[in-house]
């Protein structure tokens, strides 16, 4: 069980690391390009055609990119009232049970979306689906949107597993409540 914690721990890291970095700099460099279109647009007039779909489409795909940093964060679905009244209530075990609930229904929910996305990517591809500006195709951000989804469900299993370890090991009543509390 140690391996696969240090195997998940690992995994878990690369991913905030490569991930978080990639989304932050995409989304700053967004934030920028739009900021240079507004002064385009309101001082010289003139703006790119593209630029508007290239601005959106890059943001969502920037933030599907950033759905696995926050799962393993697990700041996306917080419940902090009603998990520190239950903890403080002396319920360990049913923050314990709640966060294998919670990690279980991510993986089915994020693998679903993600895995059904294929039809999806594959009729962008097949139809050649452009964004209303027609220069930019649809199928990257397609493809991105479902690695993101995939990549939340398999953090989300890697923190089930987490989660069942540290419930069959009884850690849910060393836990500090920060750590219990956030599902």
């Amino acid at each position: 069980m140690d391996g696969f914690l240090n195997f998940s721990l690992r995994m878990k890291e690369a991913v905030h690391s490569i991930l978080g970095w990639i989304a932050s700099a995409m989304l700053l460099g967004l934030t920028l390009f739009a900021l240079l279109e507004i002064i385009r647009r309101y001082i010289f007039g003139v703006v790119f055609e593209w630029g508007q779909d290239a601005i959106i489409v890059g943001i969502v795909a920037a933030v599907a990119l950033y759905f696995g940093v926050t799962q393993i964060r697990r700041g996306h679905l917080v419940m902090n009232a009603i998990m520190q009244l239950v903890h403080s209530r002396g319920h360990y075990k049913t923050v314990g049970i709640a966060k294998i609930v919670v990690s279980t229904i991510i993986m089915l929910f994020c693998g679903s979306v993600g895995v059904t996305g294929w039809s999806t990517l594959s009729y962008a591809w097949d139809r050649n689906l452009t964004t209303y500006s027609l220069l930019i195709p649809l199928w990257p951000f397609y493809l991105i949107l479902m690695f993101g989804f995939l990549l939340m469900a398999f953090i989300a299993f890697l923190q089930m597993v987490e989660d069942i370890i540290s419930f069959s090991r009884a850690e849910y009543l060393d836990a500090e409540i920060e750590l219990t509390t956030d599902i």
